[in-house]
């Protein structure tokens, strides 16, 4: 006899994908983005979050709103490959000087922010720079 939907375990669900998937385990997990042990505590949890089941969705290129509708509203819509994601030497320079930039900017910001926070010290309380 089978299972309803609405008692289907979503971890053993996400159990049966896994295993007719042309994809290791290893690399199944590793694009979802988990550990290899977490993903044993993932499908023995009946009522894993939607959120956790689309990130392995993602990762299997399977859809587990055939087996759950109700998590339609979870689905992870990015259209990059968020977990295979591999930049070129020069996309990670280029993102390396962006974040370069903005903490440079942000000390700058800082510096201005405490210099004007001491002289207005100096001017309420009385007190000279040391």
């Amino acid at each position: 006899m089978k299972k309803s939907q609405h008692s289907l375990s979503r971890g053993e669900v996400l159990h049966q994908v896994a295993k007719s998937s042309p994809l290791s385990l290893k690399e199944i997990i590793k694009k979802a983005g988990y550990k290899y042990p977490t993903f044993y505590v993932h499908i023995k949890k009946a009522d894993l979050p939607y959120e956790t089941l689309a990130r392995y969705g993602k990762a299997l290129n399977h859809d587990f709103t055939n087996e759950f509708p109700e998590m339609a509203d979870y689905i992870l819509n990015d259209d990059r490959n968020l977990y295979n994601n591999q930049l070129s030497y020069d996309e990670l320079l280029k993102d390396r000087d962006k974040w370069l930039s903005k903490y440079q900017e942000q000390t700058e910001r800082y510096q201005r922010l405490s210099d004007k926070y001491n002289k207005l010290l100096e001017e309420k309380l009385g007190l000279k720079g040391e």
